[in-house]
């Protein structure tokens, strides 16, 4: 495989954090956007599944990109775009590149990564259009198990989370049987090449329910088609369900959400209450026991004023015991946050530092392995720049540059 320089890694980590930090606005020629994110939020993949590269069809990678309608406060921070063709240079591509390649002022180029979403449910109903949600970045597909969660009983619910938007505004179900959940994946299957699952949601009336509940739909989903899956949980204790989950769940994630733990107060009053910091550590002990090194997986959410220094100790805490640490850039959108300003707007530099020192941790202790062969999230990355920063980090300290990971379906999908 060819060499990925430092050099170039650099720059596509910068790009992203950027992209990541700011999303972006469209041409004002173009439809007036009214996209989910806009009136939604949480730290995760709420935006639009696109390719970014650095020139028209060469891509380095998909994204999850917020794309704010001009009307939006968070409009004045977003990268302006132009449609690439348009220019007068560009004349002769004008009509068969128009409204199809985004171009920012650093050059960053842009394109929606196509995917079909058409079908009927047994019951008659048709496919929603914005089960689109659904579709992540490289060909991850998303179940929400739970569209609730036990901490909005005491009103001590994430203050980014916007978990029940869709049951509460759209009328779509607070829980799915295992059925229906599985009918949406064989319709997505049916019109898009699927790499892996991600199962995610609320949390029911404890953790280990939680649980079950996803292990009984992940038998489902392997026993019928053989995919890959990936959960996401509060912490809990019962060793045996962690080892059976592992027979049938490739990776799992066990949100701290903050090692900063006045952030953490802040944003997250019921799993703080829950749980402390200790019981998180002891939680991914026990679950890498059971799934291995590099295949449990934590977020770090920025944007509240945060520790940058507290969160990188908390990262290498973490790393030791062979949790991989995603850094998440939030995405503004939910009742609580209405109006807030993430506190990392203009530092992107400290924000830069941050993740290299991120990419240092996960490749000293070897919890960098970001293959698309893993389940869910964890071959995906695409709401974080944590791939990016691997790249960078590995030809950084010269443990491997490789030019691309991922086989060519994912450049052409």
């Amino acid at each position: 495989m060819a060499l990925y320089s430092e050099k170039k890694a650099l720059k596509n980590l910068k790009d992203r954090i950027m992209l990541l930090s700011r999303g972006i606005t469209l041409p004002d020629i173009s439809i007036p956007v009214r996209h989910l994110q806009s009136s939604q939020g949480g730290p995760g993949p709420m935006g639009t599944v696109c390719y970014i590269g650095d020139a028209p069809g060469r891509r380095n990678s998909q994204i999850s990109l917020t794309i704010f309608p001009k009307d939006h406060y968070m409009a004045q921070y977003a990268l302006p775009t132009e449609w690439w063709g348009e220019g007068e240079e560009n004349k002769e591509n004008e009509q068969e590149n128009k409204k199809k390649v985004l171009l920012t002022g650093d050059n960053i180029f842009i394109e929606k990564v196509p995917s079909k979403w058409q079908g009927t449910f047994s019951n008659g109903r048709k496919v929603s259009s914005i089960s689109k949600t659904r579709f992540h970045p490289y060909r991850t597909f998303s179940l929400a198990l739970y569209r609730t969660c036990r901490h909005f009983e005491r009103n001590e619910q994430c203050k980014f989370c916007t978990i029940s938007s869709l049951s509460n505004k759209l009328n779509f179900p607070i829980r799915s049987t295992n059925q229906e959940n599985l009918e949406y994946l064989k319709i997505a299957m049916a019109n898009n090449p699927i790499r892996s699952v991600t199962m995610s949601g609320g949390t029911f009336d404890s953790p280990e329910k939680t649980a079950r509940e996803m292990l009984s739909l992940a038998k489902l989903i392997r026993k019928e088609t053989k995919f890959l899956v990936h959960i996401q949980t509060e912490p809990f204790f019962d060793k045996d369900l962690m080892k059976e989950l592992s027979e049938y769940v490739g990776t799992i994630g066990i949100f701290l959400e903050s090692f900063d733990e006045k952030v953490r107060r802040q944003i997250c009053p019921g799993k703080t209450r829950f749980n402390s910091p200790e019981n998180y550590l002891k939680c991914w002990e026990m679950a890498v026991s059971c799934f291995g090194r590099g295949n449990v997986w934590n977020t770090n959410i920025i944007g509240f004023d945060d520790d940058y220094d507290v969160i990188v100790k908390g990262i290498e805490k973490a790393a030791k015991v062979g949790v991989i640490t995603s850094i998440l850039l939030l995405r503004v959108g939910s009742k609580e946050l209405s109006g807030v300003t993430p506190s990392y707007i203009g530092k992107e530099d400290e924000v830069l530092k941050l993740h290299q020192e991120l990419g240092k941790i996960l490749v000293k202790y070897s919890v960098d392995n970001t293959s698309p062969k893993k389940a869910g999230c964890l071959g995906c990355y695409g709401c974080s720049a944590t791939k990016e920063v691997v790249k960078w980090a590995r030809s950084a300290l010269g443990k491997g540059r490789y030019e691309n990971d991922y086989p060519p379906f994912f450049a052409s999908a």
